[in-house]
């Protein structure tokens, strides 16, 4: 089987994108809040922000899914889905214990004024579960913070995973490679857009739109015409993607300000982030379908990195906002220090046997991007 190196490249890129946007994310200012915020909200922060924010998760949801159906080529389902609980379900507990804590820790330090013990901001962590009102909280109680992808995956992972069964057995779905075009592709944005009316809400859509994105790249992505047609129109894409998001920043960056709420209800949101989807995936077979050690490295380790980056992250912001240095001087700071402290972890982590598993760091990788 010919392996998909490109797939594997766009998902750590998404990954190491997600240090300057959660780093965006202190210096942005209104409906945005964040763990520790500074005192200089920036618009080219809120701008950054709302650029990348509509396709980072819908991409590596449609890429779970393209791999999901590689996977299973090589894996019965039983197998495949002993590995979603050994790959998710275990690093999202083992996280929402070790690393989420440390996040609350230094959120209740800077929105509350809390100056006890580690300890005792462990405690409350858990014991403000009842006032959990969402994934994501920002204020050091109870939250599942950036694991929601994890927890999120794992239960579309095993949901697809009966969808699939059941249209083997019962219609056996196959679709036509003659009937995918590029505007049917891009036409997919409005199921996604009317999906988002339903369920759990995160990052701008719902998690029934995530379902859908696995499925669409489990069953379409993973088509070698739909791909084909992806890598053709690779430069029309980004294009198009480019003036979306150039509208997508004037109007909510600039012309609304950063107290509007830019999020999936909006078409202009969706239709943005999935031309990015089709942008990045044609663009990255036309780019980066490369492997080096470099890349090789990367893929290993950017899933345990997305564990570990959001409480080094945090625990960086808490201090850097303090020094009285350019608002854009500390942005950097955040980004190159926060960088540097998680690999560091993540190079400790791999080396510890009883560990790894704890972080998704358990040797294999699957045999499809």
């Amino acid at each position: 089987m010919v392996r998909l190196h490109y797939i594997d490249n766009l998902r750590w890129m998404c990954i190491l994108v997600l240090f300057p946007l959660h780093a965006a994310f202190v210096f942005c200012a209104g409906w945005y809040g964040y763990y520790i915020l500074s005192d200089y909200p920036s618009t080219a922060a809120h701008l950054f922000a709302v650029a990348v924010e509509p396709w980072i998760m819908p991409l590596l949801f449609c890429i779970a899914g393209l791999s999901a159906k590689f996977a299973l080529q090589t894996r019965t389902p039983l197998v495949y889905l002993k590995e979603r609980v050994t790959k998710l379900l275990v690093p999202f507990l083992a996280g929402l214990v070790l690393v989420c804590p440390v996040i609350a820790y230094y959120a209740l330090k800077f929105h509350t004024g809390y100056s006890g013990s580690f300890a005792g901001a462990f405690v409350h962590f858990f014991s403000s579960l009842q006032n959990e009102q969402g994934p994501v909280g920002v204020t050091g109680d109870f939250s599942v913070d950036h694991l929601w992808f994890i927890i999120f995956l794992f239960v579309i992972s095993v949901a697809a995973l009966g969808v699939i069964l059941l249209g083997r057995r019962q219609v056996r779905l196959r679709l036509n490679p003659n009937t995918v075009h590029l505007p049917v592709l891009v036409l997919l944005f409005i199921p996604f857009w009317l999906l988002n009316y339903a369920g759990i809400n995160v990052a701008g859509y719902s998690i029934v739109s995530y379902f859908a994105m696995f499925l669409i790249g489990y069953y379409l992505l993973a088509m070698d015409s739909a791909r084909a047609i992806m890598e053709k129109h690779w430069a029309v894409l980004v294009a198009a993607w480019i003036i979306l998001t150039v509208g997508v920043m004037w109007i909510y960056g600039i012309l609304l300000g950063h107290g509007e709420v830019f999020w999936g209800q909006s078409p202009l949101y969706v239709i943005t982030g999935w031309m990015g989807v089709l942008a990045l995936m044609g663009a990255g077979k036309h780019l980066f379908d490369t492997r080096n050690a470099f890349a090789t490295y990367m893929s290993t380790a950017s899933y345990p990195v997305y564990i570990i980056h959001q409480a080094v992250l945090v625990a960086v912001a808490y201090y850097v906002v303090m020094l009285a240095i350019p608002p854009v001087v500390q942005f950097l700071i955040i980004v190159l220090l926060s960088l540097g402290l998680t690999f560091g972890c993540y190079e400790v982590l791999r080396r510890i046997p009883g560990v790894r598993v704890l972080f998704g760091i358990n040797g294999g990788r699957e045999k499809a991007g």
